[in-house]
């Protein structure tokens, strides 16, 4: 380490994290496992149930994204295949629920993706049924995994805009991140 270089601080690290309300944070190959593990942490929260199912579908809808769309994979023996790599987070402020995400991607990616938030973000609850719909119908696009509809899941579950975050990289990809907000005063009629 060189003299100027500071030494990492788990404590610092964690300092922030709890004085940003952060409860649970996963970072590196975002798998089922580290899927199943979130999943058994939120079933434990206080909170009532719509909630904590509404958290973990966006916890699973970032990481699926995470998962197949991430520019940087790493071999898992486990599953036997390329995972991506990325950071998972569940926070809180006094009003909402925060699940973020953030993982490199390739800048065409994360352009399409944009596109597809700025979108999405202009239909109000009825209008994101109705597009659901239609791009189930829809043949996936071009090098998608699935049928383009993890952003309008995550618009639907949260019930709140996709905030993004596309922050440029020295080496020509991006960091591309989310943040879905839940309400606290979601209930079964929501």
């Amino acid at each position: 380490m060189s003299a100027t270089e500071q030494p990492f601080s788990i404590y610092q690290f964690f300092s922030q994290l709890k004085s940003h309300h952060f409860s649970m944070v996963a970072q590196g190959l975002i798998s089922q496992d580290i899927l199943s593990l979130i999943a058994l942490s939120l079933k434990r929260r206080p909170d009532n149930e719509v909630v904590a199912r509404r958290l973990f579908a966006l916890v699973v809808e970032l990481s699926q994204n995470i998962f197949h769309y991430s520019a940087i994979k790493e071999f898992s023996v486990k599953d036997q295949r390329e995972i991506g790599v990325g950071i998972v987070a569940v926070g809180e402020s006094d009003t909402h629920y925060l699940v973020a995400s953030g993982n490199v991607a390739h800048t065409e990616s994360a352009s399409y993706i944009a596109r597809q938030c700025d979108h999405i973000n202009t239909l109000d609850s009825e209008e994101l049924k109705q597009y659901y719909r239609e791009q189930r119908r829809q043949p996936a696009r071009e090098g998608s995994v699935g049928g383009s509809i993890g952003l309008i899941e995550i618009a639907r579950k949260s019930g709140s805009p996709i905030h993004y975050e596309i922050i440029p990289m020295e080496d020509g990809n991006v960091f591309l991140i989310f943040v879905a907000k839940v309400s606290k005063s979601v209930s079964y009629a929501d």
